[in-house]
């Protein structure tokens, strides 16, 4: 039976630091092909726990509109798939930070399908979010992924089905995606039913928990201690930095909020 995985290591140092794993989202592309390797090296070196690298797709379900703005400057700039598994190639050889890539299936089917998962292997990518493929769909690529060692997150919701709601958890790996607002990201109202969602999670699996959308610098996190061991930050972050006039203050935004955002995960230590 092997171990944990780098995603697995990073969730378990946070724990011992007594505090919750921060992972922020990074448009990769965003804003240029060159200055994205920077702004994602930025965030490893002020202490990120895992980073997300977000796929440009041009027709997305889930983000909201800080996101798009991020994504249409990386679709300007070229950036694909191809782009983003090299930027992540670049990432594992300079920062042991775990590297999560979210995406949607018409880019992975646009790259091919079959060649994918051992392509994200070798250029270190450790975990995956799908956004529009259920586990149920494309068995395949499910198995080449889990075959070539890359976790599989799933995105839960306070609106997720009881009953799918196991099969979804139970397959998750590396860390559960846990939807804390409705709609898109950035966007929506904060859903009380989450923290029910989160204990209900607990009793299904010991995977840890990261609160997604909507999250934030201004976000009461404390009031999940015990429940969630993880945050996702990215509309926020992504403001932050598109509001810097250049690539130095960009760069020094992006660090600035992880600096800042790293103060709160103590709200998260359960005790």
């Amino acid at each position: 039976m092997t171990g944990p995985g780098r995603l697995g290591l990073a969730f378990q140092n946070a724990r011992r630091e007594r505090r919750g794993a921060f992972v922020p989202f990074l448009t990769s592309g965003f804003p240029d092909l060159v200055e994205t390797d920077r702004l994602a090296s930025a965030l490893c070196e002020e202490g990120a726990d895992a980073l997300e690298l977000g796929v440009p797709f041009s027709d997305p379900i889930a983000d909201g509109p800080v996101i798009q703005r991020t994504t249409e400057m990386a679709l300007r700039a070229g950036t694909t798939l191809a782009h983003v598994l090299g930027q992540a190639m670049r990432l594992r050889a300079r920062h042991p930070t775990p590297i999560v890539l979210m995406t949607y299936l018409n880019p992975i089917l646009r790259y091919g399908a079959e060649r994918f998962a051992p392509d994200a292997a070798a250029a270190g990518v450790d975990g995956l979010v799908l956004v529009d493929l259920p586990p149920e769909e494309e068995p395949s690529l499910w198995e080449s992924l889990r075959e070539e060692g890359i976790d599989t997150i799933a995105l839960v919701a306070p609106t997720t089905d009881p009953a799918r709601l196991e099969r979804l958890v139970r397959g998750s790996r590396g860390f559960l995606y846990v939807v804390a607002r409705l709609g898109v990201t950035g966007r929506g109202a904060e859903d009380d039913s989450v923290e029910s969602l989160l204990t209900r999670c607990r009793t299904l699996t010991d995977v840890p928990r990261c609160l997604g959308f909507g999250m934030g610098l201004e976000s009461p996190i404390e009031r999940y201690r015990g429940r969630a061991e993880g945050v996702v930050v990215g509309s926020a972050l992504l403001e932050a930095i598109l509001a810097a006039g250049d690539a130095p203050g960009r760069e020094e935004a992006a660090r600035r909020f992880t600096r800042e955002f790293r103060k709160k995960l103590p709200g998260l230590d359960p005790g």
